[in-house]
Formats: structure tokens, C-alpha cells, sequence
């Protein structure tokens, strides 16, 4: 036998090489299965990425529907204020995007700040239902004519 069709094992024994190339059918099956296995369990993973990354999607659409109504807000004169937020609602982007979103307004009241107002945008989606995202803004206070804030 030629030194190249054997090998020499750890305790000096020279042993004849094996002509065996490639797998055998069972290692293909067991690293067939474990790759199953891990995908399997990866799987999950992946379609909970994709729901919350569609969750957060909403939420910043809905956030940016809030703080766009807000500064809509902050240009209405006083005297139209009642009426504007007794006809407020959700934009069509908002809309078509968040499904059946529903727009609240509440007036809290006048502070030192002004007068506060608090937005609240609620949609229905998996996991999210009643659950509004809220926004509150302070409209300031009506300057008296001499520049000072009126109390």
C-alpha cells in the first residue's frame, strides 16, 4: 500500500483511507431537520417584526395626524374656536390609514399657558383597540391691548 492510501491514527497505526466521498442520507436528514427545526422557530419571529413595525407605522401616522391638527389649532381666531372643534376630525390620509379612527377633542380648561386642549386619536387595530394616542397643546392666552397677558 502507497503512504497516500492510508492514514496514520493517533496511537501510529497506519490504516487503510477510505474511498468514501460526499454524505451519507443519514447526515443529509439529520442537518435537514435541523435546519427545519431552527426555522420552525425563527418563523414566529418574523411575523411578529412585521406586525409591530405595521403597529408603529400607524402610531406615527397618528401622531403626525395630531401635532398637524394642533398647529391647524393655533391659527384659528378665538371666536371661531367652538366651532372648529365641534367639527373637527381625522384627515382622509388619517382615515384611509388608521382604520375607523375616531378624533376627540377636550378643552381643559385656561392656565397660565392658555387654554388647554387635548387631542385624542383612537383606531382599531390588533391589540390596540381603545387605546387613543393623545396630544395636548395650550392655545395662548388673548394679549390685553398694552401687551401685557390678559389674566
Amino acid at each position: 500500500m502507497d503512504r497516500s492510501e492510508t492514514k496514520e491514527t493517533t496511537a501510529g497505526y497506519r490504516v487503510p483511507r477510505s474511498r468514501r466521498q460526499g454524505f451519507t442520507m443519514l447526515e443529509v436528514l439529520a442537518a435537514a431537520s435541523l435546519t427545519v427545526v431552527a426555522l420552525a422557530a425563527i418563523t414566529p419571529l418574523f411575523a411578529r417584526q412585521v406586525r409591530l413595525m405595521a403597529e408603529t407605522r400607524r402610531e406615527r401616522i397618528a401622531l403626525e395626524e395630531l401635532a398637524n391638527q394642533a398647529e391647524r389649532l393655533a391659527v384659528v381666531p378665538r371666536e371661531q374656536l367652538d366651532n372648529y372643534l365641534a367639527r373637527l376630525e381625522p384627515s382622509p390620509l388619517a382615515r384611509d390609514r388608521l382604520p375607523t379612527a375616531r378624533l376627540e377633542v377636550r378643552r381643559g380648561g385656561e392656565s397660565p399657558l392658555g387654554d388647554r386642549i387635548v387631542l385624542a386619536l383612537a383606531w382599531n387595530s390588533p391589540g390596540r383597540t381603545d387605546h387613543p394616542l393623545t396630544l395636548a397643546t395650550w392655545l395662548p392666552v388673548a394679549a390685553a391691548p398694552d401687551g401685557e397677558v390678559a389674566p
